[in-house]
């Protein structure tokens, strides 16, 4: 499709403006390379001078001029450093103004929204609130009044732009017109129907969205920083990115006192943990650490022990199903809390004296039982629980409910948990994401591991929930049991799915039994395979994939089974047609680089791909249960553009019906054994 002259001159107007700011900030690169030459010269000149002198005085002076120099040194690298990254990714958007004057008439004004300030370029950091609220908050066209900087302000947005940049090239625009995709091929623009272009899948981290959060969002994690927030989102909203960018705020000085080494970003999953981790350059920060959960309460559980290295040994059996329920319940939470609330004050505290106190309180099952609101916990299961822990205990092992438990004792009696810095203490700010998959024990630490509730960014999606038990106490009750409430949280609700098309969102939808999306990036409509059995399925499975690595072979295709052993035996049918090509991916080896990736769906939360296909989804794997359609609408809404179903048991009940279905294309095998492999 041709441009019309006026969709051609804004973009050629916006990329004029691009290429300017990149030749100006490479300038910038080179007299900031002179300027640390030039300061490194004069700081081993003065460290020599040092050296060669011998009056003491005369030392002094040049060992404080030398740590002057040092320290301008330190800045200059840093400057240089940040003007390299700004050279890769100038600025994400761009806002011009026409603002009015104090004696009637107007000025033109030009912003620019970075991840770094470039105050010669007019570039603004966008935690910057005064100014980029602007952008956030208006729309073009858009009359504004706002108090900026001390003086109200006043005048009309008459040009709101946001653009994409890859690896320092401008390749997507989204003006008053629609969006624009540069082809490298063709050298041309070109109109795109959808949203702004997604990032590589294999770029393995986080997409980024900062430029497409609404003004809502934007104010939640921009106006309060004495709030706690509560991000609840689609798959695929952002959720994450959005949490990300609340800390990226808060670290900023102009936002807030706090720093990198008192905060920390919890996840479930190592798989997780790694993606998170690459995310954090990319919006700017840096000193953050990312742990899992158990890796985040371990901390505190080894310091305990005389020796440093405790390695918690765990059961060679899960726990029973009612055990589970008992240690992750609400119940015991509020048992626990009554019981240490009156403990006396101990010398020392270890592991062992905190397994008793977990044992003094599983001994008082009529307690328990009386804390129980769902009626699911029963006497007889407490005693099950406590058989089970007094086991294990005896044998130095703990199951994972007991870190949460063991943690929470230590809290109640050392007011704290062990931080970065190895003190007992407070965080500054804690992140959880994935927080519906938490426990009320699990999360009872997290709350009290921070001074105050403001100090907390919560993500989820109650429609992700794979907690098999499902402990998760829901966002009301988290609200109404920590006294989240009033002006001290914020909810925050995020309803567009930036990753999944809307077909892809729209299948989800029906697997949660709801009618939530209404809007999306368009795609194509994902593709079900109904084979007559599993023979048969696995080579519909191979014509797909093949297909899919032809089409895409720079991405990453994803097929995700229901546990690890399907995906086991998934990764052998596979291996003998793609070798190298196909890997198997589980929570300690899992890469993000192109070609077929076997995993399972617990493995996949919060990641994904470019092309999916679910490998047999049937009723026994994906139960009609809450927690089934959970796992599926998880498995489902990893995929960004393709998404292909092959079954050959009785499929999910989750699923439209076969056949009658606009959600799906159906392609019955079972009466027609055809050619068919599109991705």
């Amino acid at each position: 499709m041709s441009l019309s002259a006026e969709e051609k001159e804004s973009l050629d107007a916006e990329h004029a403006v691009f290429v300017s700011v990149k030749g100006a900030v490479a300038s910038q690169i080179a007299r900031a390379e002179e300027r640390l030459v030039a300061e490194n010269r004069r700081a081993r000149a003065l460290t020599s001078e040092i050296h060669e002198t011998r009056r003491v005085e005369d030392k002094a002076l040049l060992a404080s001029d030398e740590a002057v120099s040092h320290g301008l040194k330190d800045s200059k690298r840093e400057e240089l450093e940040t003007l390299k990254k700004q050279l890769q990714n100038p600025y994400f958007a761009r806002i011009s103004l026409e603002e009015d004057e104090p004696n009637g008439s107007t000025k033109f004004i030009e912003y620019k929204l970075g991840f770094a300030a470039n105050t010669d370029l007019r570039i603004i950091d966008w935690r910057k609130a005064p100014i980029s609220k602007l952008y956030y908050e208006y729309k073009e066209g858009d009359d504004y009044l706002e108090e900026i900087l001390g003086r109200e302000r006043s005048g009309k947005v008459i040009l709101r732009n946001r653009i994409e940049v890859d690896k320092g090239d401008l390749r997507t625009v989204q003006n008053r017109f629609g969006t624009f995709h540069w082809n490298p091929t063709s050298a041309t623009w070109e109109p795109s129907v959808g949203s702004m272009h997604r990032r590589k899948s294999t770029d393995s981290h986080l997409p980024e969205i900062l430029s497409l959060i609404t003004a809502e969002q934007f104010r939640s994690i921009t106006v309060d920083a004495d709030t706690a927030i509560l991000i609840q989102g689609v798959a695929g909203s952002g959720k994450t990115t959005v949490a990300l960018h609340r800390l990226a705020w808060l670290l900023h000085s102009d936002n807030s006192p706090l720093k990198p080494q008192e905060s920390v970003f919890l996840v479930l999953s190592p798989v997780l943990r790694r993606y998170v981790e690459s995310s954090l350059p990319s919006v700017g920060i840096s000193g953050v650490r990312v742990r899992t959960y158990h890796e985040w309460a371990a901390r505190t559980l080894k310091s305990l022990q005389v020796a440093s290295e405790l390695i918690l040994s765990r059961p060679s059996s899960p726990p029973p199903a009612g055990t589970q329920r008992v240690k992750r319940s609400l119940a015991l939470l509020k048992a626990l809390e009554s019981h240490l609330k009156t403990a006396p004050p101990l010398a020392q505290v270890t592991v062992e004296v905190l397994g008793r106190d977990i044992l003094d309180v599983l001994s008082r099952p009529k307690t328990i039982v009386g804390f129980d609101e769902t009626r699911l916990i029963s006497e007889a299961l407490v005693g099950e629980a406590l058989a089970w822990t007094r086991a294990n205990y005896e044998s130095g092992v703990f199951d994972w409910s007991d870190d949460a438990l063991l943690l929470r004792a230590f809290q109640l009696r050392c007011g704290g948990v062990i931080q970065e810095s190895g003190q007992i203490g407070a965080y500054g700010h804690v992140v959880v994401d994935e927080v519906q998959d938490l426990s009320p024990i699990e999360l009872s630490t997290i709350i009290g591991s921070v001074k105050a509730h403001k100090d907390l960014t919560l993500v989820g999606d109650t429609s992700q929930n794979i907690d098999e038990h499902g402990s998760f106490p829901g966002w009301e009750k988290l609200r109404k049991h920590w006294n989240f409430s009033g002006d001290m949280s914020k909810y925050v609700s995020l309803e567009v799915s930036h990753r999944s098309t809307l077909p892809i969102m729209r299948l989800a939808d029906h697997i949660q039994q709801r009618s939530l999306i209404k809007t999306g990036r368009p795609g194509r409509t994902p593709i079900w395979f109904k084979t007559r059995n599993e023979s048969q399925g696995i080579e519909y499975v191979l014509k797909w994939l093949s297909k899919a690595v032809e089409l895409y072979p720079s991405m990453v295709t994803a097929v995700i089974c229901a546990t690890p052993e399907e995906a086991r035996f998934a990764y052998k049918m596979l291996q003998p047609t793609f070798g190298q090509l196909v890997r198997l991916g589980d929570a300690y080896t899992f890469s993000f680089e192109e070609g077929i990736l076997v995993t399972d769906v617990h493995q996949v939360k919060g990641l994904e791909f470019f092309s999916v296909l679910l490998w047999n989804p049937s009723a026994q794997s994906y139960g009609s249960s809450e927690q089934g359609r959970n796992l599926l609408y998880v498995a489902t809404t990893r995929a960004e553009e393709n998404l292909c179903l092959v079954t050959w048991s009785r499929p999910a009940a989750a699923l439209p019906t076969f056949g009658f279905s606009k959600l799906v294309r159906s392609m019955d095998m079972t009466i027609e054994d055809e050619e068919s492999g599109t991705a």
